[in-house]
């Protein structure tokens, strides 16, 4: 096959770009019988219910849905004379909507095998590599000429003869090294290594480099799928199914110019997952590419233990819950259907009473910026220990509950520190960071900012540890653990100690860092010497508590404190009250005992603030319920007697323009609409709303 080369095109000017405005969008992911009884009629109810602004619809790869002249392009041994994706295309640019036509490259059938086994992924014993699904059929090689060649072929023979504004590709990244010899020979000349098997454990040196050299593989591979199809037609893009941190898989130079808009494919809960999941996925890709949508796709069926019931459905407060925290965060709303037949068809009024939602009300923050507090410093990503991941959802859990409103910064994303609004950033056990990312925090706590260190604290590729530069404390011992059965007690003139009253010691932490603090440094609790939790007879202290647990002091204007044990890990692990009390007195104290945001009342949210050119909108999903934390949820738990709280002069910092009582109207929704709410000025100058009760999402906006 003759390899094609083009010159790249221009970008349409932001005005042209198809992909501005609410989008909301239905997949519909055919199967092979699918011609034999696709009901164009009712999928066009479909799209009506749910306000859907856009369709993304199968088209080729594995199976093609239209007739494709390319050999060897599977066609459906049931399309006959229809034409699927014509049909899609034409009902929805009919209706005004952006149109998407899905690939999928990741299998082939046997003629493809026989006549070209150079495509195949091969295992590590190199036999090539059979379906684990579908026996009969064969994995391909992503990083080889199927993907480079054919898949382009294919995408731009969609793209040449379909009124599509996208080609999307499904399951495009492929399934593990492939072994085969082109990625071989491709891996040696990149590292001069061997591709890394099972043998080789998977946080090696080899692991590593093969993840960097794959993320920039398929990232040219993404830059040359885009600027084939804009070769067709330049308005036409490629859009990549991502996974849970979308941003994060790509260079930044091919994400930055290839790629309009990210799609972070988390289409329902995981095992064990929390149903606040799906807006973290969302701030993480804002985080890194705050001026390109993001959009969540959700499955109208469970994604759960590895299982893959793809015609059933969730329970209905599942999948609006999940499509509303996405949005919530940011995330415009997705949903996949598999198979055109409705077997079930209790899943339609849930995403019809989801996309509504967006419709009617997140509308209102569109276009605008983040403007939370407080910044959580996010790593993710193959070469991430779950230690570290399991910190960062603990340091989510306890900010949801603490209802603390925040926003992600990473070393790509420093920009946030920079926001009028950030005030205060957490690094939960995060073990490296970046040189400049270490210089941008030392001048952001200088400049009058907060930050709250737990654990060990970062440091940099030169070594140095940023508790130690920031503050002077050096590091006596780090116990990676697990310490058994430790405590710390309160320190005398200490701070932090807020919730604590009849308590002399509580529960510290499995992995411990101990520090030697300067003189000038507040001492605020202290380990407890370790003792034995077992014989019972033995289970006392020997010594007198005198190593730092927490502490801190002054740097610039601005303060650092230190949790010196794995607190956030441990309270994702084991939810113990006392460290979120802890934890909570910690973003209190950084941001002056008095955050600009406050809900009060009873129940469990996840909240957004979000600023605009004359509005100020802080947006809730309600996650309240006893499946929040595993499972589906079963209802819809509402929310009475909520109260919000702004203070107006940050309010008036974030949006930089004087805001008094007189400037300002206040609106909240009420589970139908958006109305005008009453609302009052307390003594501290913070604006004062009782809320309507709350359904599944909330609002309040103040405007001017």
């Amino acid at each position: 096959m003759t390899t094609i080369t083009t010159t790249a095109t221009s970008l349409p000017t932001p005005a042209a770009r198809w992909y501005d405005g609410e989008q909301r969008w239905t997949q519909l992911t055919f199967v092979e019988d699918d011609p034999l009884t696709f009901d164009l009629a009712e999928w066009a109810d479909v799209l009506e219910r749910t306000s859907s602004t856009a369709i993304c619809i199968s088209a080729g790869g594995y199976i093609a849905f239209y007739p494709t002249k390319i050999p060897m392009h599977y066609r459906s041994m049931h399309l006959g004379s229809r034409d699927l994706l014509g049909e899609v295309v034409d009902l929805a640019r009919s209706r005004g909507m952006s149109v998407m036509a899905r690939i999928d490259p990741h299998a082939v059938h046997q003629d493809v095998v026989d006549a070209h086994p150079e495509w195949i992924a091969r295992t590590e014993d190199g036999k090539h590599f059979e379906h684990w699904a579908f026996p009969g059929t064969y994995v391909t090689d992503a990083y080889g000429d199927y993907n480079w060649e054919f898949t382009t072929q294919v995408a731009r023979e969609i793209a040449a003869d379909y009124d599509v504004d996208a080609i999307f590709a499904n399951r495009w990244q492929g399934h593990g090294p492939s072994y085969t010899e082109t990625a071989r020979r491709l891996f040696r000349a990149n590292s001069g290594l061997e591709l890394p098997t099972s043998a080789d454990a998977p946080g090696s040196a080899l692991w590593s480099t093969y993840h960097r050299w794959r993320r920039s593989r398929l990232s040219e591979l993404v830059a040359h799928w885009d600027e084939q199809v804009r070769a067709v037609k330049p308005s036409v893009r490629f859009i990549p199914n991502l996974g849970s941190f979308a941003a994060g898989e790509l260079d930044d130079a091919v994400a930055r110019d290839h790629v309009p808009f990210f799609l972070v494919d988390h289409q329902a809960r995981n095992e064990g997952e929390t149903q606040w999941a799906a807006g973290r996925d969302a701030k993480r890709t804002r985080s890194i590419y705050p001026d390109k949508p993001v959009g969540l796709i959700t499955s109208v069926g469970p994604e759960s233990h590895g299982y893959r019931w793809k015609d059933s459905v969730n329970a209905s407060a599942e999948t609006v819950g999940w499509i509303v925290d996405g949005f919530v965060h940011g995330a415009f709303p997705w949903f996949t259907k598999f198979a055109a037949r409705i077997h079930d068809s209790r899943w339609i009024p849930a995403v019809e009473r989801a996309f509504g939602l967006h419709r009617d009300v997140a509308s209102l923050w569109q276009g605008s910026r983040p403007a939370a507090e407080v910044c959580v410093w996010d790593v993710d990503g193959p070469l991430v220990t779950d230690r570290v991941r399991r910190a960062g959802i603990g340091i989510y859990q306890a900010l949801v509950e603490l209802r603390v409103p925040f926003e992600y910064v990473n070393d790509r994303s420093q920009h946030r520190l920079l926001a009028p609004e950030t005030r205060l950033v957490i690094l939960p056990e995060v073990s490296e960071i970046a040189a400049e990312s270490a210089s941008a925090l030392r001048r952001f706590v200088q400049d009058g900012g907060s930050l709250v260190v737990i654990g060990t604290g970062p440091q940099t590729p030169d070594g140095r540890l940023l508790v130690g530069d920031l503050l002077g404390a050096e590091l006596v011992e780090r116990r990676d653990g697990i310490v058994r059965n430790n405590y710390i007690v309160p320190a005398a003139n200490g701070r932090l100690h807020r919730g604590f009253d009849g308590a002399t010691r509580i529960i510290g932490g499995t992995r411990l860092a101990t520090f030697e603090t300067p003189a000038h440094l507040t001492v605020d609790w202290r380990f407890v010497p370790d003792h034995p939790d077992l014989p019972m007879e033995e289970v006392y202290p020997r010594s007198e508590a005198v190593t730092p647990a927490v502490f801190g002091g002054a740097v610039g204007d601005g303060h650092v404190s230190v949790l010196g044990f794995n607190a956030a890990e441990l309270y994702g692990e084991v939810l113990l009250e006392d460290h979120l009390i802890l934890l909570g007195n910690a973003v209190r104290e950084g941001l002056g005992d008095e955050p600009a945001v406050e809900i009060t009342g009873a129940g469990l949210i996840d909240s957004a603030v979000w600023a605009g050119e004359s509005d100020y909108a802080i947006a809730f999903a309600n996650l309240t319920g006893p499946m929040a934390m595993r499972g589906q949820q079963r209802d819809v738990w509402p929310l009475d007697g909520l109260t919000a709280s702004i203070d107006l002069a940050r309010l008036s910092t974030a949006v930089g323009r004087s805001l008094g009582a007189g400037d300002i109207t206040v609106d909240v929704f009420d589970g139908d609409e958006v109305r005008r709410a009453d609302w009052s000025l307390d003594d501290a100058g913070r604006v004062v709303v009782v809320l309507p009760t709350v359904f599944e999402l909330g609002l309040v906006r103040v405007s001017w």
